[in-house]
């Protein structure tokens, strides 16, 4: 929901610190190959590096946590560390619902590090539906790294395309906030298992 997002071409990124929240930090980079921002979100989660894997892997309950999402499941087999995944997210009328097929890739594995990298993909498994709205996502990272037994950090960077009718401006304040929000739904999620095991 990485140690490859601080690089672009070899360049490194000058990200922009725009909100620190809740002990969750928000930046924004403008990119060359588009008018929509790139945004990253960081955060300590006290939980287990394995603990944060197994709610990201649980891809039946992501809607429980990941604002909008109404549905996602896997459409391919898990091979090689990835697999083509689905999901559909909704929209306040009029704007269409959007949904995204994708392939996700484990790429780092870890006892301290794990990266999942997950970028859009042309796929027959999930053919477009008219009342939906195929959206494009450029890239979205999530890091964990242990820093120590019972702690993780998250980072997650997020650069999406939703298509259809909505201006670049607004499609930008989603951008922004929308990562903040997964991040500080996904602390609230694991502190509250933690709680519940203690």
């Amino acid at each position: 929901m990485f140690i490859l997002t601080a690089h672009c071409a070899d360049q490194p990124i000058d990200w922009e610190l725009i909100k620190d929240e809740n002990n969750i930090q928000v930046y924004v980079f403008e990119t060359d190959y588009s008018d929509i921002v790139k945004a990253k979100t960081r955060t300590i989660i006290k939980a287990p590096i394995n603990q944060v894997k197994k709610t990201l892997d649980d891809i039946g309950r992501r809607h429980e946590w990941i604002p909008f999402l109404k549905i996602s499941k896997a459409l391919s087999e898990y091979k090689n560390n990835r697999r083509i995944e689905f999901s559909h997210f909704s929209a306040p009328w009029p704007a269409s619902d959007r949904d995204f097929v994708y392939q996700i890739e484990l790429i780092t594995e870890s006892d301290k590090q794990l990266v999942y990298k997950m970028k859009s993909v042309d796929s027959e498994l999930m053919p477009e539906n008219r009342e939906r709205i195929r959206a494009d996502l450029y890239e979205s990272i999530y890091t964990l790294t242990a820093v120590d037994k019972n702690t993780t950090e998250v980072e997650l960077v997020f650069h999406a395309d939703p298509k259809g009718w909505l201006p670049n401006w607004i499609i930008n304040i989603i951008q922004r906030v929308l990562p903040y929000k997964i991040l500080r739904n996904l602390k609230i999620r694991l502190s509250s298992e933690t709680v519940h095991k203690s």
